[in-house]
């Protein structure tokens, strides 16, 4: 996210439609939106461009008056963003009473002496008239009444804010995208993501605590560290499909896979006093066939007895486990010490730069040639004949290897390919794809 330009930061209590305008102004579903009650937990930003004018947008959890360790937490969270705001859009429901949590929150941001605009939402219910009365209530001459489902709100939004905010900056999105690597933090609820997520982020952006699911929605902010800019994701904890009751839990899961399938590199952080659990196997396995580089972190390390007992058991199963991607990269930290914060980030680093990494065809076939003569009881036909060899990508690497059969390979001869090329250039850990093909030589230029 961009800090030299206008900040805006949605405020309100729980249920008025915050993440609702957040989700239509940036024109995409970050938040999760729904009927329960504070949904909502960590804050939202990202950027937003309406037209000519561009801005940072943040969607805060709803303020309430609840006395539990979260709610203060929650609260905390809203009253920094507000401090930061240059712009706030007070939210409230038109179409009900205003609740204590309403004035309350009001309250809180008149003192703060910020240029706030009033946002009625939930204008087209036909309640609205017994209520809308209540606008006065708050003495803002800014207001304006909109559905914030509707895209007729956005027009709305941009005539009221456009002569406040600042115009569009076409090289600021080639700036951010430069040398970022995106990093996703999944796992189990209640194994420590959020606490990596706030250890690697350098303080406490996303609320911890010990009740299951605190995190609902995926949260993004973007460090810089040792000259690479890092965009960090915390996600929700993924549970069983069998153990999802609800929608909330539904669209937790599906915002946690999309942001496997479009980081970089992602850390499954486990709990070391569970152990692996099949649930990780099947984690694991999603996002090595997603091709993407790939961390295990136990966490709680600091908890267990006979430490190096259970790494070697620790190590011992995850090579039996992990065979499609042999030598996978395995931290044992405790994510509430500074000192494995350095760990972590080395290891992004490592496997990053293998992911990245590309094979010269000339030396990957001096090489090829000679793999079959050092192998034995390949079980292989001795009819079939592996000719030429060429990395066509990265990200993960992958491979095109020509063979003389139209029949199929057996699968003993593909994983031989693959693990001889992870061991010959450095590719441990790393999710290898191979494709067979039968077609000529493509490096022959001869008829």
């Amino acid at each position: 996210m961009n800090n030299s330009i206008t900040n805006i930061v949605i405020v309100g209590r729980s249920n008025v439609g915050k993440s609702t305008l957040y989700n239509k102004l940036l024109g995409r579903k970050e938040a999760i939106t729904g009927e329960e009650y504070g949904l909502t937990r960590d804050y939202q930003a990202g950027r937003c461009v309406l037209n000519d004018i561009e801005f940072n947008l943040i969607d805060t959890a709803g303020y309430n008056i609840k006395k539990s360790e979260l709610s203060k937490k929650i609260n905390y969270n809203i009253q920094a963003q507000v401090m930061k705001a240059d712009i706030i859009f007070f939210v409230v429901d038109i179409s009900t009473n205003l609740t204590s949590e309403d004035i309350e929150c009001w309250e809180l941001i008149r003192r703060k002496k910020k240029k706030i605009i009033l946002i009625a939402n939930k204008a087209e219910l036909k309640t609205v008239k017994n209520y809308e009365h209540q606008i006065n209530n708050f003495g803002i001459a800014q207001f304006i009444k909109i559905t914030a489902l509707s895209k007729n709100s956005i027009p709305l939004i941009y005539n009221l804010i456009k002569d406040k905010v600042s115009k569009k900056n076409k090289d600021i999105k080639k700036l951010e995208d430069k040398d970022t690597i995106r990093i996703t933090i999944v796992g189990q609820p209640n194994v420590g993501k959020s606490t990596l997520y706030n250890l690697l982020y350098g303080k406490n952006r996303v609320i911890t605590a010990p009740i299951s699911g605190t995190t609902r929605d995926s949260i993004l902010s973007s460090i810089l560290y040792r000259n690479y800019n890092f965009d960090l994701i915390d996600t929700a904890g993924l549970r069983k499909k069998n153990k999802i009751s609800d929608s909330v839990d539904l669209a937790s899961a599906y915002y946690s896979r999309k942001e496997i399938r479009y980081a970089n590199c992602v850390i499954l952080v486990i709990d070391a006093l569970k152990g692996l659990s099949s649930q990780d196997i099947t984690l694991s396995n999603y996002i090595i066939k997603e091709g993407r580089s790939f961390l295990l972190v136990f966490n709680k390390w600091d908890l267990i007895k006979n430490q190096q007992n259970e790494q070697n058991k620790i190590i011992s199963k995850i090579k039996e486990v992990f065979f499609d991607a042999k030598g996978i990269n395995i931290l044992f930290i405790s994510s509430k010490e500074e000192k494995y914060k350095r760990k972590v980030y080395e290891a992004i680093m490592e496997v990053y730069k293998k992911w990245n990494k590309k094979i010269g065809t000339s030396k990957l076939n001096r090489w090829f040639s000679s793999i079959w003569e050092a192998s034995s009881n390949q079980k292989i036909p001795r009819s079939l004949k592996f000719k030429y060899i060429a990395q066509n990508k990265i990200r993960p690497p992958t491979f095109n290897i020509y063979h003389n059969k139209n029949s199929k390979v057996p699968k003993v001869a593909k994983r031989y390919i693959i693990n001889r090329i992870r061991e010959k250039f450095g590719f441990e850990g790393i999710p290898i794809r191979i494709n067979l093909m039968t077609s000529k030589n493509p490096f022959d230029k001869k008829k």
